[in-house]
């Protein structure tokens, strides 16, 4: 079962560059929840507005991944992800620079399907790369 749900989250990996959403909703389940490094969506909903505003931020935006692994029902991946800044991006205008930053992504499989997303991205290199050196107004404190 395992190369089965790594051959899943590949899919889904696939279909998020591809923002083929048709594919997305067959692979996520009904109630799938997505924990973000600063937010939770709780919708297939909610993840295709997250998708559409970064495909905004980064029009030719798209992540390969590094490494993949599983365990039970976990699929774990380290993905770079990139694209060139050309909308508002948290509180930065845009700066046309082309940008690359990883990410770790934990899926749970549930009845073959993504069930559950944990995601944690290097916020804070991108940010380097937007040429921002202070941190976004909602994590300051």
């Amino acid at each position: 079962m395992v190369e089965e749900y790594k051959d899943l989250v590949r899919d889904y990996l696939r279909a998020f560059n591809e923002q083929d959403r048709d594919t997305l909703s067959e692979l996520l389940v009904e109630g799938i929840v997505e924990h973000g490094s600063h937010e939770k969506r709780r919708s297939f909903e909610d993840i295709m507005a997250y998708l559409d505003a970064r495909f905004q931020t980064f029009p030719d935006y798209s992540g390969s991944t590094n490494e993949m692994g599983a365990e039970d029902e976990l699929v774990i991946v380290w993905y770079t992800a990139h694209g060139t800044h050309e909308g508002e991006y948290e509180d930065v205008e845009p700066t046309g620079n082309t940008v690359r930053w990883t990410g770790m992504g934990m899926y749970r499989i549930e009845n073959d399907e993504i069930a559950e997303i944990w995601l944690e991205e290097d916020r804070s290199g991108l940010r380097k790369q937007l040429e921002v050196t202070s941190p976004p107004a909602h994590l300051r404190r």
